[in-house]
């Protein structure tokens, strides 16, 4: 009499995997659209795997993929402000999500890496000559050569930031792609 029970439950979990191999099969060419450069596509085939399994928790991971997606230096169209946004949408939605600590680093990076670009453009920007204080010794105005040597000083200095952080966003991308590592 056992047997008919054991028979009956081997079939309860089979409903669930179906997600999960949609899942994969999204992710799978939202990865691979992203890797030949097309986030546009991989947005799309992420809004359809959560417009066809709305209430999934894979449904809810899609929106990290996106913001990851959006924060990636090497899509065009992206934004780091956006993606910011985005990642707070994914840790406030997702109090359990499976890449909540992958989100708070990538979010916290990209917050570092858009005040690296907002200081690099407020010097490109900045053309005041007013004087600049250092150690109560008051310099009222340098030439125009020693400006320019002085902003491609601070934009060197910040491009290698930015370099920084650029591989860290590329390390993380990376574990993300392969999270078993």
């Amino acid at each position: 009499m056992l047997f008919p029970l054991l028979i009956g439950c081997a079939h309860i979990p089979a409903v669930a995997p179906q997600y999960r191999s949609d899942w994969d099969v999204t992710l799978s060419h939202a990865r691979d659209a992203v890797e030949s450069g097309n986030y546009f596509v991989a947005d799309k085939l992420l809004d359809e795997f959560v417009r066809t399994h709305p209430g999934t928790r894979e449904a809810g991971e899609a929106a990290f993929w996106k913001a990851a997606y959006e924060v990636d230096p090497a899509n065009s169209n992206g934004s780091l402000a956006t993606g910011i946004t985005a990642l707070d949408g994914y840790l406030s939605a997702n109090p359990d999500g499976l890449y909540r600590n992958e989100a708070t680093v990538l979010r916290r990076t990209a917050a570092a890496a858009q005040g690296i670009t907002n200081r690099l453009q407020a010097t490109a920007t900045d053309s005041s000559a007013q004087p600049v204080i250092k150690d109560t010794v008051v310099v009222v105005s340098k030439s125009r050569d020693e400006q320019i040597a002085a902003l491609k000083d601070q934009l060197a200095a910040s491009k290698a930031e930015l370099a920084k952080v650029s591989a860290e966003l590329d390390r993380i991308k990376k574990r993300l792609a392969n999270p078993s590592n």
